[in-house]
């Protein structure tokens, strides 16, 4: 272990220190809440869109009245969101592996059978363009193409259910074997232990290789407005609201966060030679970042991160690779 480790240790704690301590500003001005209407409705807002809090908030709180299910940045029609993340991986020295993430999605929601348990239907493109690694024989660049079918009900005040399904085709377009089709989808309990905090149990089918069933599970705890604590894993997360200017009012938000993820996914690719074969790329994420929510304007957010653990696997006898730790740089848009 090098000399830099406790330092970094005592960084991670200091940073955790102050995400879950007061606000840095003595005095908060708050601006008069926005009044409930059809197209402000009650509540509060969420974090972002891949954010193990937003799990079975759409039906809505429990002790909102029947009107105000729908969350409050919600549309009152069928299109909800669009969604564009961009994200870049270093690819380091000899022994490194770069990337960039561009994707693009759409979030259409339909009553099914009511706005309180809609279908959250979500098609979504993405490129990954690829930098080595060294001697890894792997395509310029693969791509996923996909579409999420999701379904949130609340089976009573207490506790509600979130399934998904997401067939997809994730290829460099090279292939000619049907590795490329890959159907995911994951199963989710949320009980309301009290107001404050929430059990989540469940499980993630990725239809892969490397990782087929992938468990998730913990508890999501909110002291209070200003702080978050999503404790779920595979994607826990700390946010601590942050007030910029030292005014806020109930249509706009911003946070700082840190977290912890489960990175990578599986493409059918062609080789070199010609032959067939599917690549498996996985890393685990640490990351800093400041997001930006508003009901009526955009939503943003930027992280920092670093990458570790990382594999490449393939289906074929080719050997593991194993890059060296980098780091990330992401942001996304929401519309």
């Amino acid at each position: 272990m090098n000399s830099q480790t406790p330092s970094l240790g005592r960084l991670v704690l200091a940073l955790v220190a102050s995400l879950c301590a007061g606000s840095v500003s003595a005095q908060v001005v708050r601006l008069p809440a926005v009044l409930p209407s059809e197209e402000s409705p009650a509540g509060r807002l969420v974090s972002h869109p891949d954010s193990s809090a937003e799990l079975l908030q759409a039906p809505g709180e429990a002790d909102l009245p029947a009107q105000f299910e729908r969350p409050p940045d919600a549309r009152p029609g069928v299109f909800q969101k669009l969604i564009f993340d961009a994200a870049w991986l270093a690819p380091g020295g000899g022994d490194g592996f770069g990337m960039t993430d561009l994707e693009l999605k759409a979030v259409l929601a339909f009553p099914f059978p009511s706005r309180g348990s809609p279908l959250i239907v979500t098609p979504g493109f993405a490129v990954h363009y690829l930098d080595g690694p060294a001697g890894g024989d792997l395509p310029p660049r693969v791509y996923d193409a996909y579409a999420q079918f999701r379904w949130m009900h609340r089976v009573s005040p207490r506790l509600g259910i979130d399934l998904a399904v997401t067939p997809g085709v994730f290829s460099d377009f090279e292939q000619s074997t049907d590795e490329a089709i890959r159907i995911a989808g994951h199963g989710v309990a949320m009980l309301n232990w009290t107001p404050r905090l929430k059990a989540v149990l469940g499980a993630a089918y990725l239809d892969r290789e490397d990782i087929d069933v992938l468990p998730i599970g913990g508890l999501i705890w909110t002291p209070h407005d200003d702080l978050k604590l999503e404790l779920v894993f595979p994607r826990p997360r700390i946010a601590r609201r942050i007030y910029w200017s030292g005014v806020y009012s109930d249509d706009t938000e911003d946070w700082i966060f840190i977290a912890g993820e489960l990175g990578g996914d599986a493409w059918a690719i062609a080789r070199a030679n010609g032959d067939n074969d599917v690549f498996n790329y996985r890393d685990f994420r640490i990351t800093l970042g400041v997001e930006h929510k508003s009901i009526r304007g955009l939503d943003g957010r930027i992280e920092a991160g670093y990458v570790f653990g990382r594999k490449i696997q393939y289906a074929s006898a080719t050997p593991d690779i194993e890059p060296t730790s980098t780091v990330m740089l992401r942001a996304g848009v929401t519309y």
